[in-house]
């Protein structure tokens, strides 16, 4: 069902993009208008505009782009009528009577629901003498009451139908507990509790709402796994959310804690730091860093206090690697006498945990540290191993300041001259913007330019890269009908659909000639229902690439022109695989036209 385009523009005119966009990325005035770092891919500096007069926003960086509809699709992985419903309900407008999105809808608000109660379940078998474990778990790390309430702490009994039957006995069915991995299906059909004998950490999102849990053995026999995270559901997706951001986003700390386990964030947030957050048991993904970190510390430094041993070197320096392309600068707390935070703020108190983090190590260090790890830079050799995993990483610092500190202590180490390092370095950051420069020539053969989404093109779109000049006229000829509609008719005179050569202009001119016929809009939000969140980027793309142009008769003709004469090129018979027949045919055709011309 097609919306009508008044009830799309009070949802505009309710949801200011402006102000929509605040609550995903800090957004920084430029002249009119905003800009910001893109919430849809990893980068250093804002390439993501919003438009304040047309209520749109676009990403120069990965393409993403649209209006505050199709934000909403991308952040909240919605379809367009979900998003167009969650909008409206937020907004409080009622929906135009229709089914379209409310089966999506009514899924995430049940499953949000169901976490809910199973949180209160957990909560009160928690206080349960019955499951008196859970509860003595948590006292024994050291966590106190007050901060048992206020993480909302549980236990999940070792049983393997007690959240079962107490959540059918609310009128939860047992599917719909799968689907929100409360419950568990073996490959037999057995249903069971996802969670069991394990303390539990209710997951929490910017909207206040029970999204997931994270479950910590309580008597750890070795063979079952330390964490059990909810599996991806409809509200919950793996890598995406951060544990404790709801408390951590309040902090007056300039900076956050990153933390491997939820005891330690818990642990740190009840010593004073209330900055600590803990990554749910995967490697830091550019999603969390883009969605949780960035947008509340940008700007800021991030502090790893990941664990001492070998697996926690390794997240380390993954971590950094993360921070670093997302623009966020690091430090990383080196524990010593400690297994982690947890146990060190156990051993040495609050206060040496605060000076540990003032004085915790640069990156730089860190990494050039690790490098000497397991070679003897006494020798020629060690010293040569050393001094080319440094100098490629330095090639990769971003500040030259910064850099330039490093290199005369590497010098001094590997003994050689400082310019020679120097020399090295800028080498090596050459040979890397020339390869990266040939990587991406390659890729756009293969790829669109919608960075962040990396999809592919279809076969059939191949042609764009053969007809840049066809393309180009497509993309003014729709340009055209979006400044001016009534020039349709003048282009209707001269072409067809069937005339743009390339795949989705062709569906595009289609669609805003059946809207246009129609008397309807044609304006991105009334597009929506026709096309994909990345494809509505797309049509933003042209929209602003011919922005500038001026829109006159003289350059629609020339648009015109590439076309028809392109149309024409194609229908030119090739006369190496003619017959001799058909050459005489063909040439009389010709004559008979001309003789034809010549006397009329």
């Amino acid at each position: 069902m097609a919306l009508p385009d008044d009830f799309l523009e009070q949802i505009r005119q309710s949801n200011d993009i402006v102000t929509v966009m605040s609550g995903y990325a800090q957004l920084k005035k430029a002249g009119r208008d905003f800009i910001c770092l893109c919430p849809f891919h990893s980068e250093k500096t804002p390439s993501c505009h919003v438009y304040t007069d047309s209520q749109s926003f676009y990403c120069f960086g990965c393409g993403a782009g649209g209006d505050v509809i199709t934000f909403m699709r991308l952040t909240q992985n919605l379809d367009y009528m979900s998003a167009v419903r969650l909008i409206a309900e937020r907004s409080g407008i009622p929906m135009p009577e229709d089914d379209g999105g409310t089966e999506e809808l009514q899924k995430r608000k049940r499953i949000c629901e169901m976490n809910k109660e199973a949180a209160r379940f957990f909560r009160d078998c928690l206080i349960s003498p019955q499951y008196s474990e859970g509860l003595a778990f948590l006292r024994n790390r050291g966590l106190t009451d007050n901060t048992i309430r206020k993480y909302g702490l549980g236990y999940a009994p070792n049983s393997w139908d007690a959240l079962k039957h107490h959540m059918n006995s609310l009128g939860y069915n047992d599917p719909e507990l799968v689907e929100a991995s409360l419950l568990k299906q073996n490959e037999r059909g057995n249903i069971y509790d996802m969670f069991r004998g394990r303390a539990m950490f209710p997951i929490i999102d910017r909207f206040k709402n029970v999204i997931a849990f994270s479950g910590r053995i309580v008597n750890d026999d070795g063979k079952s796994g330390k964490y059990v995270n909810t599996a991806g559901t409809p509200v919950y997706t793996k890598g995406r959310h951060i544990f404790s951001i709801n408390f951590a986003k309040n902090s007056k700390k300039d900076y956050v804690i990153l933390c491997e386990g939820n005891i330690d964030a818990v642990m740190l947030n009840q010593a004073g730091f209330d900055n600590a957050v803990a990554i749910l048991g995967t490697a830091l993904t550019a999603e969390q860093v883009r969605n949780e970190l960035r947008f509340y510390w940008e700007g800021k430094k991030a502090v790893i206090a990941y664990d001492s041993d070998k697996a926690g070197i390794k997240a380390t320096q993954k971590t950094i690697s993360m921070l670093n392309q997302a623009g966020m600068s690091a430090k990383v707390l080196e524990l010593q006498g400690a297994n982690d935070p947890d146990d060190y703020i156990k051993r040495f108190g609050a206060e040496s945990f605060a000076a540990l983090v003032e004085s915790s190590t640069p990156v730089i260090a860190f990494k050039l540290n690790r490098f000497k790890e397991g070679i003897n830079i006494d020798t020629p050799e060690g010293r040569a191993e050393y001094l080319k995993k440094a100098v490629e990483f330095l090639a990769e610092v971003d500040n030259r300041f910064e850099r330039r500190v490093y290199v005369s202590e590497l010098a001094k180490d590997c003994d050689v001259t400082v310019e020679w390092v120097q020399n090295a370095i800028e080498y090596s950051i050459s040979s890397k913007k020339r390869f990266k420069a040939r990587e991406e020539k390659k890729s756009l053969l293969n790829f669109n330019n919608a960075g962040n989404f990396n999809t592919k093109r279809e076969r059939s779109e191949y042609d764009s890269d053969k007809l840049p000049a066809e393309e180009k006229a497509e993309q003014g000829i729709i340009a055209f009908l979006f400044h001016s509609p009534d020039k349709l008719p003048v282009i209707l005179r001269s072409l067809s659909p069937s005339d743009f050569p390339t795949v989705f202009n062709r569906r595009l001119f289609e669609t805003l000639i059946l809207r246009l016929n129609k008397r309807q809009s044609i304006d991105i939000s009334s597009l929506q229902g026709e096309f994909s969140a990345e494809e509505v980027g797309r049509i933003k793309k042209i929209k602003i690439e011919n922005a500038d142009l001026p829109f006159t008769d003289a350059r629609l003709g020339d648009y015109i022109n590439v076309l028809t004469e392109s149309k024409n090129k194609k229908q030119r018979p090739n006369f190496g695989e003619m017959s001799n027949e058909e050459l005489l045919e063909y040439t009389k055709v010709l004559k008979d036209k001309k003789t034809a011309k010549s006397t009329g």
